[in-house]
């Protein structure tokens, strides 16, 4: 970012604060939850949306990737929701950043403890309430109010941006293994760098550096025994 003014872009984030945290409100109360079939049509709509803000608003060159019907449904037509690959700019002098993000969201309910509905963002003094306003909505829209800020204040993007944006994170990410396998030598050759957007928060004063991710490790544990006692305590029952 050396030698590029933000005050500029900062200017124009404060002045239209309120348009995107209402943008952000419209994406919560899209019921997202991709774990859940009856609300697969949730999902596919969030993607749409977004898909649609990058490309019409933005001038992204995007493209939604079809994963096919979804393997836990089989036979059901259960489509998985598509993956939006997106890029901005194309210039070989700078380097190319991939950004990660999903818009999916794990199931909630007012009766699980939530203190407002999670599906209609609340804003109590400058907290926003509401399922996926962290995770991950509000990172991966806070991408394209960046890029809207850099846009509409003639301000240089300093790097080549790519998106990967899926609908399935929050259930295993099915068929993005294939998708990135499939993309290596087309879609992300050219990518230098990766950030993933799925981060968190400490409040508007102290920044929160992510340095790892957890991961998700599965163990099976097969254990035999003996099919009897061998040895007898002074009772009769077994040591």
């Amino acid at each position: 970012m050396s030698g590029i003014s933000l005050t500029d872009v900062n200017n124009y984030i404060d002045q239209h604060m309120e348009d995107f945290k209402q943008g952000l409100k419209d994406a919560v109360v899209i019921q997202s939850v991709s774990s859940k079939k009856e609300d697969r049509g949730f999902v596919i709509e969030m993607v749409d949306s977004v898909a649609l803000r990058m490309e019409k608003d933005l001038g992204m060159t995007v493209t939604k990737k079809d994963l096919g019907d979804d393997p836990l449904y089989p036979g059901e037509g259960i489509k998985l929701p598509p993956v939006i690959l997106a890029s901005l700019g194309n210039d070989p002098t700078k380097k190319t950043l991939c950004v990660y993000g999903h818009l999916d969201v794990q199931p909630a309910e007012l009766s699980d403890g939530w203190d407002y509905p999670p599906f209609d963002m609340t804003i109590v003094a400058d907290a926003m309430y509401g399922r996926g306003t962290t995770d991950d909505k509000g990172p991966a829209l806070g991408w394209l109010n960046t890029i809207e800020a850099f846009q509409k204040t003639g301000t240089t993007i300093p790097l080549n941006l790519k998106f990967v944006f899926e609908g399935m994170e929050e259930s295993g990410s099915t068929g993005l293994d294939d998708l990135i396998e499939s993309e290596k030598d087309g879609f992300f050759k050219s990518v230098d760098y990766i950030t993933i957007s799925d981060n968190y928060w400490l409040g508007t004063s102290k920044p929160c550096l992510t340095y790892g991710l957890r991961g998700v490790i599965y163990f099976h544990v097969t254990v035999n025994c003996a099919d009897k006692d061998l040895h007898s305590g002074s009772h009769g029952g077994p040591v």
